[in-house]
């Protein structure tokens, strides 16, 4: 539940951006490990393959990112970020670290320990 209200909240922050959340993760994901596969974006961030393609397309079109060929796989497609994508990423930025800022603030650094801890077990048993 609280997943679901952290995403609608994030939906309204980026509300007059032009991108939805999906778009959002996938910029930030590129921004942050460079050039990468569609199949790879999709591994780091839980999203379904066929989603990222279709929001990548889309981030294009906006100008937000870029394709390009794989050096290796020549069938393989890379998803890159653009400085159009950067400035939006940047422009957006200050509202999720308020709202990350307050979140520690509300939970103090015991709490913040104890919830980080009690999700990565539950994500470690989850995946096993």
């Amino acid at each position: 539940m609280l997943s679901k209200l952290l995403d609608q909240q994030a939906q309204t922050m980026l509300d007059g951006t032009g991108i939805n959340l999906t778009g959002y993760r996938i910029l930030n994901v590129v921004n942050t490990i460079g050039n990468t596969s569609i199949s790879d974006i999709s591994r780091f961030c839980g999203i379904d393959r066929a989603q990222v393609s279709r929001s990548a397309s889309e981030l294009e079109k906006q100008g937000l990112v870029k394709f390009e060929k794989d050096a290796v796989s020549k069938r393989k497609k890379l998803v890159g970020i653009s400085t159009d994508g950067r400035a939006l990423l940047e422009a957006v930025k200050p509202a999720f670290v308020e709202r990350n800022k307050k979140l520690d603030e509300l939970l103090g650094t015991e709490r913040k320990a104890a919830v980080t801890e009690a999700i990565n077990l539950m994500t470690d048993h989850v995946l096993r």
